[in-house]
């Protein structure tokens, strides 16, 4: 069944046509940046949304004005399955969260030197784990499940030189803020649109819910295309620089037109890898990512992603990914800010294929609220051929403070 999708969806990118650029339409909330924003050709809205705790009396906009950043994120979800889950064969409602705390310093507009900004982000995390301990499905159904925490999970500095075409940042730093990002991906729940679990489930990644340590550059030399490369510990979970945790590389080349965004990247992990009783000088993959603008009528806007991830076979558990969907701003021409998303994630093992379609639909009600309901169907959790499919509800939240 999950096949038919896949096609329908890859014939939709060659039967729509192309139009004007589909507007960026992330929510108005404080989110964790990724520097390379400008690079993908996302507009990013310079007004003031001071979230449910107001402007504090103008001190906020002073602040801001002086080159300081506060923001805060609450998200929150309640997660059910509709079928027997693999770990738990119970029906289960769980609800966990997720708190941001974040801290920007322009060093320009704080009256010190240009193109500096230093970034800190404090992480909460809060609640059940529902993939991991009822659904028991590989891609993980829920982008924010994480361990209770409290850590500092991003902080670094990054400089910009020769008026942005040179870009240096070092710090605590998520890689999937930097690499491997589908602009129309990031609306989905479902883990997997985020980066590919041919990188995360077969080696420690500097990501979600614990980055490391890492240092990028980024060379632009026009609006039009990008290349940057990174290097972060090998064991983000330790968050030391041991040699025997190796190192992971990652680099990547981007082409942004007017269309559409196109990236490819390839990475390496160096410590020793032991996959079924062998082990390897390392390892390593590539990706793919496609993001096209399809059409514009009115005030609706249509495109589409395609996301694909490869590893050698022969010493991985996740061998394959293939990510790819539809991404509709403004469905309802009179909810301008709404956005519609229809995906696909498969993730190929060596037992079977775990397929996730996700329907999803966000909607900011206020400047500061933002409701989204999602509904995926998980057909052979597990990655595990002949596992019955767990069918997924998460309504997902988001209050900016």
């Amino acid at each position: 069944m999950p096949r038919w999708w896949r096609h329908a969806l890859l014939a939709m990118l060659y039967l729509l046509p192309s139009s004007a650029l589909a507007a960026a339409a992330g929510s108005a909330f404080p989110i964790i940046p990724h520097t390379g924003g400008e690079i993908f050709g996302l507009s990013q809205s310079t007004q003031r949304h001071a979230g449910i705790t107001g402007d504090w009396g103008g001190l906020r906009n002073r602040l801001e004005d002086q080159g300081i950043t506060v923001a805060a994120l609450y998200t929150g979800e309640s997660e059910r399955n509709y079928d027997p889950g693999l770990v738990k064969p119970k029906l289960e409602t769980i609800y966990h969260d997720n708190l941001d705390l974040m801290l920007t310093v322009d060093t320009e507009k704080a009256g010190l030197w240009p193109g500096g900004t230093l970034f800190i982000y404090g992480l909460r995390n809060h609640g059940g784990q529902p993939s991991q301990n009822v659904i028991g499905d590989l891609q993980v159904a829920s982008n924010i499940e994480a361990p209770q925490q409290f850590i500092v999970e991003e902080a670094w500095y990054e400089q910009k030189l020769m008026h942005g075409k040179l870009s240096l940042l070092a710090g605590l730093r998520d890689v999937n803020n930097e690499f491997y990002i589908s602009d129309y991906g990031t609306l989905f729940i479902n883990s997997s649109f985020g980066i590919g679990p041919e990188i995360t489930t077969n080696v420690p990644t500097s990501t979600f819910p614990r980055a490391g340590w890492g240092a990028r550059i980024r060379i632009k030399p026009s609006r039009h295309w990008y290349v940057q490369l990174a290097s972060f510990g090998g064991n983000p979970q330790r968050r030391t620089l041991a040699a025997h945790d190796g190192q992971m590389l990652i680099a990547e080349a981007g082409l942004i037109l007017p269309k559409g965004r196109y990236k490819l990247g390839a990475w390496t992990h160096t410590a020793t890898h032991v996959y079924a009783g062998h082990s390897y000088a390392g390892d390593y993959g590539g990706y793919a990512l496609i993001d096209q603008q399809l059409a514009a009528i009115g005030a609706t806007k249509i495109g589409a992603f395609v996301q694909y991830g490869w590893v050698p076979p022969g010493r991985n558990l996740v061998t394959r990914y293939l990510g790819l969907g539809l991404h509709i701003l403004a469905l309802l021409p009179w909810r301008t800010k709404d956005i519609f998303g229809l995906g696909l994630a498969e993730a190929t093992t060596h037992t079977g294929t775990e397929n996730t379609i996700e329907l999803t639909y966000r909607m900011p009600l206020t400047p500061w609220l933002v409701v989204q309901p999602s509904f995926q169907w998980i057909a052979n959790p597990g990655a595990v051929t002949g596992n019955h499919m767990v069918r997924v509800g998460i309504l997902h939240f988001e209050l900016s403070f």
